[in-house]
């Protein structure tokens, strides 16, 4: 068994769905350190699992199985994130790597239990090089949208639908994976050309699990998503993966990140989808300010982002340069 199948294996085993992590934690007969309590959590151990299985075996590729990994691997793979990764997400991946440690522990036969030694505790956090590295604040003008959207559906690959989604409607990475058909509406809407639904929960992949009704912006948005949908049933994902499934937030940020890189060089060296994002969020403001105050745009912007309603022009600078 390949290391992924083993760290899928391993988590989605230690599922404790149903259990009361409350009642289990005042327990003190009850080991909780493998258990996983939730469908979000589960997607998120998940998401790294692939994410330290794929570094493994790239890098790596002599070790075969899980108790063969060591301190100096996990070192390894938190460096390399050190580029792309902010400071709060290095905490959490150390934090899941350790999950992911017990969950490996809790499966294996008792001859393989101690042989495990992946010490995350002892781990030196690297310090963030994203602010310098990762050109994520350059916002990608929709003309190179248009080209590399082209581009992308000469690949036989669904990531050109994950990238229209955010083109056109400035949708997060993961909430493309989760979007099905049936929450596309192309009549109505704030515009008159439909309107995209972010349903409530970790189902619809929207941060913090805020539900959110995006609007239509124009004819071109509109053509380009019935043009994803083509052909689909209405509770198809929009994005499938080459396996037939949920396609991972990864697949989509690395598919626009090539795309760009082949188009444009390094012009937008590290972006994804969220300068996609910021492109979105000016257009959209500067169609709504007009007919409301700059209070009112501002706060109809975040909740179109999927951001908390009070947070303010301070929270959205850094997507609308221009708040006029």
């Amino acid at each position: 068994m390949s290391i992924s199948k083993q760290f899928e294996h391993a988590v989605r085993t230690c599922s404790a769905f149903g259990h009361s992590k409350r009642a289990d934690k005042f327990n003190k007969n009850i080991d909780t350190t493998w258990k996983i309590y939730s469908n979000a959590s589960m997607k998120d151990m998940v998401d790294l699992a692939r994410d330290f299985a794929k570094f493994i075996e790239n890098e790596r590729p002599h070790i075969k199985n899980s108790y063969e990994i060591g301190m100096g691997e996990v070192q390894a793979f938190m460096d390399k994130k050190a580029a792309t990764c902010a400071p709060e997400t290095l905490k959490t991946k150390i934090s899941r790597l350790w999950k992911l440690e017990k969950c490996c522990i809790h499966i294996s036969c008792s001859k393989n239990k101690e042989k495990f030694h992946w010490k995350t505790s002892d781990i030196v956090m690297p310090e963030s090089t994203k602010e310098i590295k990762y050109k994520k604040d350059k916002a990608i003008p929709t003309e190179v949208s248009r080209e590399i959207l082209s581009d992308m559906q000469k690949n036989r690959s669904e990531v050109v639908n994950a990238a229209t989604l955010s083109a056109y409607t400035g949708m997060r990475a993961k909430e493309t994976t989760c979007l099905k058909v049936c929450n596309i509406y192309f009549t109505d809407g704030e515009f008159g050309f439909g309107s995209v639904i972010i349903v409530k929960g970790p189902e619809g992949g929207a941060k913090g699990g805020r539900p959110r009704i995006i609007p239509i912006l124009d004819q071109e948005a509109q053509a380009a998503l019935k043009s994803i949908v083509a052909g689909k049933k209405p509770d198809d994902f929009v994005a499938i993966s080459a396996r037939g499934g949920k396609m991972t937030p990864d697949n989509v940020e690395s598919g626009i990140r090539e795309a760009l890189k082949l188009r444009c060089g390094d012009t937008y060296l590290y972006n994804d989808n969220h300068g996609m994002r910021k492109t979105f969020a000016q257009k959209y403001y500067d169609m709504i300010r007009p007919k409301c105050t700059k209070k009112e745009a501002i706060s109809k912007t975040n909740m179109a982002l999927g951001h908390g309603k009070n947070r303010g022009a301070q929270g959205l600078a850094s997507y609308v340069a221009n708040m006029h």
